[in-house]
């Protein structure tokens, strides 16, 4: 199942609009009816692999796959004007293998420590974490901090249509029984995630590019070259994106630019970049392939998703049974180690089948849209009823649909909805809890909370008092785009 998953993922990763949250959304249907761990190895190797093959649209068409191969594309299509698309290719396999295996490295290495703090936490502490990662999801989630927050609150409200947890009465679901258990969460992800890429492929009624492509595939052992001479970068950007993954609400994006970044900073010619220099393929790769077994981390041990992916797998973990916490590094500690082994042994097989694979990959981009529109369209709406059996599905699906269409292109982060509605069910679970054990001295008496709380502030104060400053700045006559010691924002 693990190789089914990365084929599919292969596949997501190619076509440009897709990705993996669309990938979640269309395999999770499928994978309830699996053992939790056959069902979870199904889906992480979907999710690990899809940043492989996004670099084939990046590279070849300066059409990045996925939001994630955003930075590759700048050096990588500059590289295949020059001929050098096989070299930036391969480079990029090599460097998401690296990189992998730099964030499991760090996972081993710092699981003891990790033991440790997870043992030092009680439900108020896991309660406040889970609002830090939705106030994180919300900020960083899209360039509007108000949108991010407005939409983590709208997903929370729906966690809130269920049946009360003390008293068992309807709250806020009246008389439908369909939406006493909550409201399920696959329509409501299929159709605010897959059916806007859907609508927009339709409309373009043409295939996903015209571009023509060389299919010579060469660059097998340059690529690796390049990867070795930049052994030091790669181990920075792994480090990097290890710790964007970790950090929930981060995600891919930010550790492609965090890792490009540093591979500006540090280079002797920063003014190559973007013109084709190999460091700039190199390095995003390595950090968006690192995030992913980081953002593992608190997932499994918090509860608490390091990004949007990881935010539809915790829903995942509760339909099939497994409950994120301090049991998942202990009793639980080889289910872990599996989820993580089979992100790596993923990558390595995707980047190896695609290294093979790349030149008849790449005309997928050139599949008519008249052909993909009602294939995915189809699985979609059966994967929305699969899990209730219910007309109920097909109404949210479309509800949802029309939804993520207007949020999309107004502007709107659809991640934080998605994560307060899975996260909305933790807290109020947290809170209960914690209220009932120790009333409101848990407000007061318990350091971890006020350092939570203090750091769940800063989140949202220091971006504002940015911004004020930068206003005040540009008031003044200097420019927006640079603070006060000069440096670029």
């Amino acid at each position: 199942m693990m190789m089914v998953g990365i084929l599919v993922g292969m596949f997501v990763g190619l076509v440009p609009g897709l990705g993996g949250l669309v990938g979640f959304a269309l395999l999770i249907p499928f994978s309830l009816s699996m053992e939790p761990l056959v069902g979870l190895a199904f889906l992480l190797a979907m999710s690990a692999v899809t940043t492989q093959t996004d670099t084939i649209p990046a590279v070849i068409l300066g059409v990045p796959g996925t939001a994630a191969a955003m930075a590759t594309s700048l050096d990588g299509y500059p590289l295949a004007k020059k001929g050098q698309a096989g070299r930036a290719l391969c480079a990029s396999y090599y460097a998401s293998i690296f990189g992998t295996l730099v964030a499991t490295a760090l996972f081993l290495l710092f699981l003891p420590i990790l033991r440790a703090v997870i043992f030092a936490f009680g439900q108020p502490e896991f309660f406040m974490l889970v609002m830090l990662g939705l106030i994180l999801a919300g900020s960083l989630a899209g360039n509007s901090l108000s949108r991010g927050l407005i939409m983590a609150g709208f997903g929370l409200l729906l966690s809130t249509v269920t049946l009360e947890t003390s008293t068992g009465e309807p709250r806020f679901a009246g008389d439908i029984i369909y939406l006493w258990e909550g409201v399920p969460l696959l329509p409501v992800i299929l159709g605010i995630f897959a059916i806007p890429e859907v609508i927009d492929l339709a409309r373009r009624q043409s295939s996903i590019s015209k571009t023509s492509y060389d299919t010579r595939v060469s660059g097998l052992w340059w690529g690796l070259r390049d990867c070795l001479e930049n052994w030091w970068l790669i181990i920075k950007a792994s480090t990097l994106g290890t710790i964007a993954g970790f950090i929930p609400g981060l995600g891919g994006q930010v550790a492609e630019w965090m890792a490009y970044g540093t591979a500006v900073a540090s280079d002797e010619n920063p003014k190559s970049f973007g013109k084709g220099n190999i460091r700039g393929v190199i390095a995003p790769e390595a950090g968006t392939a690192a995030q992913k077994p980081g953002a593992l981390i608190p997932t499994i041990t918090f509860g608490i998703p390091g990004n949007g992916g990881m935010a539809i797998l915790l829903g995942v973990f509760m339909i099939l049974g497994l409950r994120p916490g301090p049991e998942m590094v202990t009793t639980k500690l080889d289910a872990t180690m599996m989820m993580v082994w089979v992100i790596v042994v993923a990558n390595i097989i995707a980047a190896i089948l695609a290294l093979f694979l790349q030149k008849w990959l790449i005309l997928l981009c050139y599949l008519r849209s008249t052909i993909m529109v009602p294939l995915v369209l189809g699985t979609m709406l059966v994967g929305a009823t699969m899990a209730n059996q219910s007309f109920g599905d097909v109404v949210l699906f479309f509800l949802f649909g029309v939804f993520g269409y207007v949020f999309k292109h107004a502007d709107w982060p659809r991640v934080p909805l998605i994560m307060g509605l899975i996260m909305g069910k933790l807290a109020e679970q947290y809170l209960f809890l914690s209220t009932n054990l120790h009333g409101f001295k848990w407000l007061t008496d318990r350091p971890i909370v006020w350092v939570i709380g203090a750091v769940t502030i800063a989140v949202v104060v220091v971006p504002a008092i940015k911004r004020y400053r930068k206003a005040n700045l540009a008031d003044d006559g200097q420019p927006a785009n640079q603070s006060v010691s000069g440096e670029d924002d």
